[in-house]
This record gives C-alpha cells, structure tokens and sequence, in this order.
C-alpha cells in the first residue's frame, strides 16, 4: 500500500465525492482489463482537480487521469497510486462565439464524450467535428491522443486549451503554443510540470443540420463496418507508419485471428487486438510482440502501440 491512512484522510477531506479505495479499473476501460486503483477519484470542478494535483505532487504519490479509458491497457497488478477521471460536472459545451463570416467558437469540458458533442454540433448547425463520428472517449483524451480518421484530426479545429499543472496551475494555451504530432499533443509536459486538459476551444463553421447528421451517420457507419462489434478493445492499437497502414501490414504477415491467452489479432480489422473474454493485460502485451516481432521481419517496419499502458 502507498498511500497511508494519514494520505488517505488528507485525499477524502480535499475531494468533493467518494473516494474509491482498491477500486477495479477494468469497467473503467473499453478493454475491460486491469487490476485495481489504490485510490480512484471523479473529479468534479477545476477548483477540486487543482486542490487534489497539489496534494498529490507535495506528497509524491504516483497518479494518473484515465478519461473514459478508451485507449487504454492497465495492468493486471493494478496501479498502486490515485487514478483521476471527470465526473458530470466536468462534461458542458458552451457556445463562445458566432463570426459574421460563419466561424463559430465553441469551449468544451474535457470530460464531455465525443458522442455528446457531435450530437450537440448537429443540433446547433455546427460542422468540422464530423470525422469523430464513432470515435469513444472524451474530448480531453481526443486532444492529448491528437485523435483523428479520414485524414482530418483534433489540431485542425482546435483553438485553445485550457490546463492544469502544479508547476504553473491554471493555463489557457494558444493554438500556436500547442505542439501537435500524429496521435500526441508533443508538448503536455512531464513530471510535476504534466498539464491535464480541462477544457478545449474549437473554431467549427455553420453548416445545414441535416448534411452534417449525414455526414456523422456516414462515418459512423463506416467504423462499424471495419471494425469488431463484439469484442472489447481499445481502438486502434498500433500507430500507422509512415505512407502504410498498420492493419495492411499485420494482415500481409497472416496474423488475423492469432491468439495469446484471451487476447486475438480480430479477425475484422488487423490492427485491433480484442479481448475475447478472459484476456489479461499479460495476454495483449504478448500479443503486441509477436505481432511486432513477425511484422517487422516481415517487412522491416516497426510498429509502435498508439494504446496507453498503466
């Protein structure tokens, strides 16, 4: 155990909800894997995340923010430290600005689903956001993940961020402050200086209603088409290579349907690894190197795991 009784009154007296202590991470988790938090906090306000990253950072306790765990392997130990996610509070879209020129500014909590912002984009004729269409997880993961599909991603509509670090607090950062590369946000920071997106400014454009619920309903569509429907899983696993894709590659090295333990190469889409009921995070972590392995003395590129590991 790390965090003592003491740190434990200390977390309960700061925190605005329940503490929940040794608490399962694998609902928390598309995967559906993982052992438990030591301690797993909903965070409810700015106010309260800074009160609890202070507490954390003076106390040196391992922690870590999870989202909706979308992209995410954890341990079958667990993590022995606190885990932070956004509660309801921390989930509104609020409407900024509206340009004569059909700009729109929008902020977004970073705890709001990215389902529930596409649908609140439709009924409020906005568009730009239509390629998340099918995309889970939060806005706040969207933007630190850089998340895209159909060659459009998060840092083409994102404006402004605001964040929380207990080196420098609360900070609104400009776009042309923000370092984006493919599937990251480069410069999120490390240590006690790592900033935790709270909310996220997007410019979007006026559009018509019902091409826009079109659009959304399309690329829904195709996601589920090529991707698996049963199983859970974390989204695309690997990162594409440079001009390749990474399903291409794993299916050219016939792993489809290869297994480890619970853990399979889905038999839908190569780049998906699915946990067919019984996987451990030990199982995909074996899986994830047989397939680098074979793919790269295959065709001599190396893949690298877009998933988060905890």
């Amino acid at each position: 155990m790390i965090i003592s009784q003491k740190l434990r009154e200390g977390l309960r007296h700061i925190t605005e909800r329940e503490v929940l202590w040794n608490c399962s991470l694998a609902p928390y988790t598309s995967f559906g894997i993982g052992g438990p938090a030591e301690a797993l906090i909903e965070v409810e306000s700015i106010a309260e995340l800074q009160r609890l990253i202070c507490f954390v950072s003076e106390h040196d306790l391992p922690w870590r923010f999870i989202g909706r765990g979308s992209n995410l392997l954890v341990g079958d130990d667990g993590f022995g430290g606190v885990v932070f996610l956004f509660g309801k509070n921390m989930s509104g879209v609020k409407l900024l600005e509206r340009s004569m020129t059909g700009g729109i500014r929008v902020r977004v909590s970073a705890g709001c689903s990215l389902a529930r912002l596409l649908n609140w984009c439709v009924e409020h004729d906005c568009e730009g956001l239509e390629f998340a269409a099918g995309i889970p997880g939060s806005v706040g993961g969207a933007a630190l993940m850089n998340a895209g599909a159909f060659g459009e991603d998060m840092s083409g509509i994102i404006e402004a961020m605001e964040v929380v670090s207990f080196a420098n607090g609360v900070e609104e950062l400009p776009r042309q402050q923000l370092d984006f590369d493919y599937r990251c946000w480069s410069n999120q920071g490390l240590g006690k200086a790592k900033r935790i997106v709270t909310s996220v400014d997007l410019i979007l454009r006026r559009g018509e209603k019902t091409v826009i619920r079109k659009r959304c309903s399309d690329n829904t569509a195709k996601r589920k088409k090529n991707q698996p429907k049963i199983e859970k899983n974390a989204g695309s696993f690997f990162k594409n290579p440079p001009d390749d894709s990474a399903g291409r590659l794993i299916e050219a090295s016939g792993l489809k349907g290869m297994r480890c333990g619970g853990a399979m190469v889905s038999l839908i889409h190569a780049n998906f690894i699915v946990n067919t009921g019984t996987a451990t995070a030990k199982d995909v972590c074996r899986l994830m190197k047989m397939v680098t392995k074979k793919v790269e003395k295959d065709s001599g590129i190396r893949l690298f795991p877009e998933v988060h590991f905890l």
